[in-house]
């Protein structure tokens, strides 16, 4: 992945990435769930798990198959709870997709690609090269190492200050929620999602 600037994109341009982005979320999973509120919350609890379980992915791990089990996962969740209310035969079509990865399993991927693509230009843009080559398109962190004439732990360095970067732009992505803010929200729920992203650890 290229870029054309040596400077980090303006204030207005970034929260315009993080409002594009928010809609794109939260579009594909009303068209996923056929419910506009209850993609909202899933989105919701999408946000919540990845921010606070951020320091769960594994120094090797991919950020982008990281996210799509999270998104994975939070579906299924979303499904399960939603079958103590109603519980019918496509329901169960749904879940078992999601879970064993059949139809409509590759849209999770794509969204979540999508979703890191369009965030990688609000980074600096050594940071957005070595996410692009690491956690989108898999190449080998000796390849990456070899290509920028660093050591494999300089470039642990490197990715670790970019998944960094990365989780603060996730961060203020989960804030442009026209309706809440989500984190900035005043009600209950958001005190709570605030408290449990400071208590949980951020490091990889």
């Amino acid at each position: 992945m290229t870029h054309d600037r040596d400077d980090e994109p303006s204030d207005s341009a970034v929260r315009a990435v993080m409002v594009e982005i928010h809609q794109d979320l939260l579009r594909f999973l009303t068209r996923r769930l056929g419910n506009a509120d209850e993609a909202a919350d899933v989105l919701h609890d999408f946000y919540v798990k990845v921010l606070t379980r951020f320091g769960d992915v594994r120094e090797t791990e991919k950020l982008r198959a990281w996210m799509r089990r999270v998104l994975e996962t939070t579906l299924i969740d979303h499904y399960r709870a939603q079958g103590k209310k109603r519980r019918s035969e496509s329901d169960y079509r749904i879940e078992e997709s999601v879970r064993l990865g059949g139809e409509g399993s590759d849209d999770l991927d794509f969204i979540v690609c999508m979703c890191l693509y369009k965030l990688l230009p609000t980074l600096k843009a050594d940071y957005a090269d070595v996410l692009w080559r690491a956690d989108l398109i898999g190449e080998s962190r000796e390849s990456i190492a070899a290509g920028l004439g660093i050591t494999e732990s300089n470039l642990r360095v490197r990715l670790h200050r970019a998944r960094q970067a990365l989780r603060q732009r996730l961060e203020e992505t989960c804030r442009t929620c026209p309706i809440h803010g989500y984190l900035d929200c005043d009600c209950a729920h958001g005190s709570i999602v605030r408290a449990e992203i400071m208590e949980n650890p951020t490091e990889l």
